[in-house]
C-alpha cells in the first residue's frame, strides 16, 4: 500500500474515533437524559438536561428524539435546531459543543401541539441515552 493510502486510512479510523460523531461513540461513552413537559397555552414547553455519564469528552454534539406526530418545535433553546417535528434534530452551539465526563447541558423548547407520552428515545451522535427523572 502507498504512503498515502496507509495515511488516509488512518485519517478515516481517527475520524470515527475524534469527530463529533465518533466522540461519543468512543469506549466509556454514556448518556442520560432528563426530559420535564409543562403545559402551554396552545402547546408545552419541555425542560431536558442532557447528562454525560460516561469518562469521554463528547465533542460536538447531534440531539436527536421523536416528537409526536401532533407537535412541532417552534423555538430551541441552547442548540441549533436541525428539525423541528417527527425526529427533532438539534446541533451544539459553539460555546456548549463540549461536555466533559459527568457534566451535563441543559436544552429545552415550546412546541405548539400536545406533548403525549414523551419521546421514546433519546440519541446524542447516534449514541443512545437512558432515560432518567
Amino acid at each position: 500500500m502507498s504512503r498515502i493510502g496507509r495515511a488516509l486510512g488512518v485519517l478515516v479510523a481517527l475520524a470515527g474515533v475524534v469527530g463529533p460523531a465518533g466522540a461519543a461513540r468512543a469506549a466509556g461513552a454514556a448518556c442520560a437524559v432528563e426530559y420535564k413537559v409543562s403545559p402551554y397555552t396552545g402547546g408545552f414547553t419541555a425542560a431536558i438536561t442532557v447528562f454525560n455519564t460516561g469518562d469521554v469528552e463528547i465533542r460536538g454534539w447531534t440531539f436527536r428524539f421523536p416528537l409526536e406526530s401532533t407537535a412541532t418545535v417552534a423555538e430551541f433553546y441552547n442548540a441549533n435546531l436541525v428539525s423541528p417535528s417527527t425526529v427533532v434534530v438539534t446541533t451544539a452551539k459553539d460555546w456548549n459543543s463540549l461536555v466533559k465526563p459527568l457534566t451535563n447541558i441543559s436544552l429545552g423548547f415550546r412546541a405548539i401541539g400536545t406533548p403525549g407520552a414523551g419521546p421514546a428515545w433519546f440519541t446524542v451522535n447516534d449514541l443512545p441515552c437512558s432515560r432518567v427523572g
